[in-house]
């Protein structure tokens, strides 16, 4: 009989390449993007714009840690927009009055606690996560506006400041942080029991409960994180721009989701990237910075950022359906020689 090895050794092979381009692959655009960038734009290879460009991939690029998580759970959150709003605007007023520690710790806290309203809701309540998320995103931008007035509130003391404009070393701090952000999820995710439930949950939720898998705590959990980065990440936009208020930045939700899924995580969940998500923000960055660069119309660059996404998603479903038909074609019996 033939031997089954070459084909064992064919589908490995084509799992490998399908896991590196999963892992790998937006970085490999980014690194072409940025070459092309750099011939075609000269003022983009500054090394001030460059740090443009990775301080300001950091503030949607740290909500997206949190979103990456919950789509490979399965599930996301809508809701981050306002919640980004009401916890940088939280954070530039405790600034203003109790100094720069508290400020954070409340941004977070506020966040961390939406986070865990829309588990609640999802978890409890059983309400699917878009209509939770959705709900909460109108009631808590409904607040915002109420506790605000449609104020917006300003803070410019230096030591606030400087974590959304400050560097170390050279490097933008909110960048350094985004990195540290990263790391943190790459550990949560493969290096903890929780991470493993994840992505089980994502993968097949009835075989994780059949597993055993704490489903709704593992749920309740997700949108926790989503709400405690997403906190973090408002922090320091406050800081960046010495000031908060409602509608801080309209369609933040839209961007944190296009960031992860750009970064190659699976809408459907069960798979994805911190190494992508990290990819993919600044890849966004740094397609609206070439654009500001051009003096291109702001709504041009969103017609520009949904092109980009459409074409990573076409990208991603023709390389899925090209996956799984070598899979058919692989996994046929092989016909014992004559």
């Amino acid at each position: 009989m033939s031997s089954p090895q070459p084909d064992q050794d064919r589908r490995r092979a084509a799992i490998d390449w399908d896991l590196l381009w999963e892992k790998f692959g937006i970085a490999i655009v980014l690194i072409l993007v940025w070459i092309v960038a750099a011939v075609g734009t000269p003022r983009f290879a500054n090394l001030d714009n460059l740090s443009s460009v990775l301080r300001q991939s950091a503030f949607v690029g740290i909500s997206a840690i949190g979103m990456t998580i919950a789509i490979i759970a399965g599930t996301f959150d809508l809701s981050v927009g306002s919640s980004q709003a009401l916890s940088a605007w939280t954070a530039v007023l405790v600034a203003a009055h109790y100094g720069v520690i508290p400020a954070f710790i409340a941004a977070v806290l506020v966040a961390g606690i939406i986070g865990l309203l829309n588990g609640s809701l999802v978890v409890l309540l059983r309400i699917p996560a878009f209509i939770a998320t959705l709900g909460t995103m109108f009631l808590i931008s409904g607040l915002t506006f109420i506790f605000t007035n449609g104020q917006t509130a300003r803070f410019n003391g230096k030591d606030f400041v400087w974590w959304g404009n400050g560097q170390l070393g050279g490097i933008p701090v909110p960048f350094l942080i985004f990195l540290l952000c990263v790391l943190i999820g790459i550990v949560i995710l493969h290096r903890t029991p929780f991470g493993r439930y994840v992505f089980a949950v994502g993968s097949n939720i009835r075989a994780a409960h059949v597993a055993g898998v704490p489903i709704g705590r593992t749920v309740l959990c997700v949108f926790l994180i989503v709400g405690l980065f997403t906190g973090l990440g408002a922090a320091l936009l406050g800081s960046r721009l010495y000031s908060a208020g409602p509608g801080l930045e309209p369609g933040f939700e839209l961007n944190v989701i296009a960031t992860v899924v750009l970064g190659g995580t699976r809408l459907a969940g069960g798979r994805g990237s911190m190494l992508g998500t990290l990819a993919a923000a600044i890849l966004f960055a740094t397609l609206a910075n070439i654009l500001n660069l051009h003096h291109v119309d702001a709504f041009v660059q969103r017609v520009a950022v949904g092109l980009v996404l459409l074409l990573a998603l076409s990208v991603e479903g023709i390389r899925q359906r090209l996956f799984e038909r070598w899979n058919r074609r692989n996994h046929q019996p092989t016909n014992p020689a004559p």
